[in-house]
């Protein structure tokens, strides 16, 4: 394993976390906790006690599910976010905007949330204040849309996805 790949929790390793799994054992669920998308391995190895000591650990968390590489996971947002984004090219819409810079794309996120859901979206809202990087903001969205989308319905939802998800910042 490379020493400084990143590893962020799944949505099923956020769940272990809350619903502690008898396979999640005590050495297992710290490192879980740990893993947080800015730690690589060699960080990780430190922490949990020395040298290698986090490799098989994190082998067992890839394997039950609990967490993937930085790098499966913007594979993984990358074709959802293509399929949000509208269809017509940037550069040929005179009137298209162009990427908001990380902070700003963040804060109109949270405030479009808070807007939209009210104190039902303060989960969401929390979570995307909660992101430092723009990896982080995508593993988020599909989140988001969830929500938007059961809470509020598809016109909310798609005038999220122009106002906001075609202006994210690329990475």
């Amino acid at each position: 394993m490379d020493k400084n790949t990143l590893f962020v929790k799944t949505d099923q390793g956020r769940e272990a976390l809350t619903s502690r799994p008898p396979s999640l054992g005590p050495r297992l669920r710290s490192l879980l906790i740990m893993v947080d998308g800015k730690r690589p391995v060699v960080e990780l190895d430190k922490l949990s006690g020395g040298e290698g000591s986090a490799a098989p650990l994190l082998e067992q968390l890839l394997a039950a599910g609990w967490v993937e590489s930085v790098q499966s996971a913007v594979i993984a947002a990358e074709p959802a976010v293509a399929a949000m984004a509208p269809v017509q090219a940037p550069e040929a819409e005179p009137s298209a905007l162009p990427p908001l810079p990380f902070s700003e794309a963040r804060r109109m996120m949270v405030r479009f949330i808070n807007d939209q859901l009210g104190p039902m979206g303060e989960p969401l809202a929390m979570r995307v204040e909660s992101c430092k990087t723009p990896v982080d903001l995508l593993t988020v969205l599909p989140r988001i849309r969830d929500g938007l989308s059961n809470l509020k319905g598809a016109a909310t939802l798609q005038r999220f996805d122009q106002e906001l998800v075609a202006r994210l910042p690329r990475y």
